[in-house]
């Protein structure tokens, strides 16, 4: 195992610490003590003490002995650098930290780019105690939000073992920041002066993420928003983005235009489906017969095969399904075995990839019937759909059309509303890609998120609220009304899907 891996290890190069510390000089002034939490080979304190010299005191701490070494011969003679071998994830080490005597305390540093899950995938013992520190609960921690940055654990850890005055200046991804500032904005600690400085991570360190440097105040004058910054030089801010009742907002200027729009959804939104098993489930036509992701020529009954649109489909602009995929129910928990009898063959193949399908790691597959798949119901078999791609940063929703006479089925990365008719889909297209919600939209996203888009967010556009922007009510209140039957006929269906 390679412990740069295991260690998050990003160098922090020269200059970029030299940035850092010139841009906390001149904001706060020189500190009355500087920690470098996970030190590496001491580029934060060698730029700190050319900048500050001997009148602040400066610690580093580090887990790798020979980072150690390295910053010991470094800074050797020198009575104001302090370098010990220690974890930073450990409690021991979080507790060593208490404000000087004189000054602030500057807590400095690049802390590991690294999750809990990687480490742990890694089987190495340097991870923080799992002690669920953001208070996610339930389903959060079962789907993954549970997994987090180490330089999350770290970062939130300091922030509240800082003392009032103290100030934090850390290089991280900017989700990682964004999450940080958003527990202590919805918790009772105070920090403000918030800011969020861009950088080039593929430049600097030849990684493809949006990464920042995060500055936090701890002050018992909170506020609960953060200025975002192109970068160090430039200190006009691009753009503040911050917390509006409880919820993250990504720009908190356009949102006070659109914050009308922000509401209940009128339409229940659905992902597609999930089966965790493409290369088995996902079919592309080929003469009378299938080819699957292994290659697999394959011929099976049509009855339980429907068209599939993915991400990249609905992004694009493309609504000609080009695959297909297996449904093996029509709602979540429906006995599979009738498939058995009533298409063999396809029943034969799901039972010749068995192993892939009965290995599936999620743990939603155990105790169901077997060949589950999950996002699933009779919002699926809609004939028409409005689906928007929660990958992709352009913002683009289209109407899905049925295909040979099929419902189109999306993949679990597409979130739509079911449709009854060509123009409910049409008209809720046009209104959902009109510029006033597109631009609300902007307001709540944050690209750099694996999944920009979510139902969190898409069940905020309030859909009476556009169409009275655009003088459209009166158009729009047969399809609202179409939208609350739909549900209703929904969860009778699941109350008799019960009673199988």
């Amino acid at each position: 195992m390679s412990k740069e891996k295991e260690y998050g290890d990003f160098q922090t190069p020269e200059p970029l610490a030299k940035e850092v510390v010139s841009l906390i000089s001149k904001q706060f002034g020189a500190p009355g003590a500087v920690i470098e939490p996970t030190c590496g080979l001491g580029s934060f304190i060698k730029a700190a003490y050319d900048a500050w010299g001997e009148k602040t005191s400066y610690t580093g701490y580090e887990i790798n002995p020979s980072y150690c070494e390295s910053a010991w011969k470094r800074f050797a003679g020198l009575d104001c650098i302090n370098i010990e071998e220690r974890d930073i994830l450990s409690k021991e080490s979080i507790q060593r930290i208490s404000p000087p005597s004189e000054g602030y305390t500057l807590i400095l540093g690049n802390p590991p780019w690294v999750t809990n899950s990687a480490l742990g995938s890694l089987n190495s013992g340097n991870l923080p105690e799992k002690n669920n520190f953001q208070g996610l609960r339930g389903l959060d921690a079962k789907t993954g939000k549970s997994n987090f940055d180490i330089a999350e654990w770290i970062i939130g850890r300091l922030i509240e073992k800082m003392a009032f005055g103290g100030i934090l200046a850390m290089l991280c991804k900017t989700a990682t920041a964004r999450r940080v500032l958003d527990h202590f904005w919805n918790s009772e600690n105070h920090i403000c002066d918030e800011s969020l400085y861009l950088i080039d991570a593929k430049k600097t360190f030849d990684v493809s993420v949006d990464a920042c440097l995060l500055v936090v105040r701890k002050r018992k004058d909170a506020n609960k928003s953060a200025f975002v910054y192109e970068n160090m030089q430039n200190l006009e801010p691009i753009s503040r983005f911050g917390i509006v009742n409880g919820e993250l907002i990504a720009n908190l200027d356009d949102y006070r235009r659109y914050r009308d729009l922000d509401g209940f959804s009128n339409y229940i939104w659905r992902s597609g489906v999930k089966h965790d098993a493409a290369k088995i489930m996902e079919l592309t036509p080929d003469n009378c017969g299938y080819i699957n992701g292994l290659g697999e020529t394959v011929y099976l009954e049509n009855d339980y095969i429907y068209p599939l649109l993915k991400s990249s489909d609905i992004a694009n602009g493309r609504i000609t399904p080009r695959k297909c995929i297996i449904i093996t129910q029509s709602g979540i928990g429906r006995n599979t075995q009738s498939i058995k009898d009533s298409a063999p063959k396809t029943w034969a193949y799901l039972e010749a990839h068995a192993g892939v399908l009965d290995s599936r790691k999620s743990s939603i597959y155990k105790k169901r019937p077997r060949f589950s798949i999950f996002g699933i119901g009779d919002y699926s078999f809609a004939p028409w759909k409005v689906a928007i791609s929660g990958l992709y940063k352009k913002l683009r929703f289209a109407s899905v059309p049925p295909f040979n006479d099929r419902q189109t089925m999306l993949d679990d990365t597409c979130y739509f509303i079911p449709c009854d008719s060509e123009g409910e889909a049409k008209f809720w297209e046009r209104e959902l890609n009109s510029d006033d919600c597109i631009r609300f939209l902007h307001s709540l996203v944050f690209f750099d998120s694996k999944r920009p888009v979510n139902i969190d967010i898409l069940r905020r556009i309030d859909f009476s609220q556009l169409t009275k922007r655009h003088d459209k009510s009166t158009s729009a209140e047969k399809y609202l009304r179409l939208a609350r039957s739909h549900e209703k006929r929904h969860q009778t269906m699941l109350v008799f899907a019960g009673r199988d």
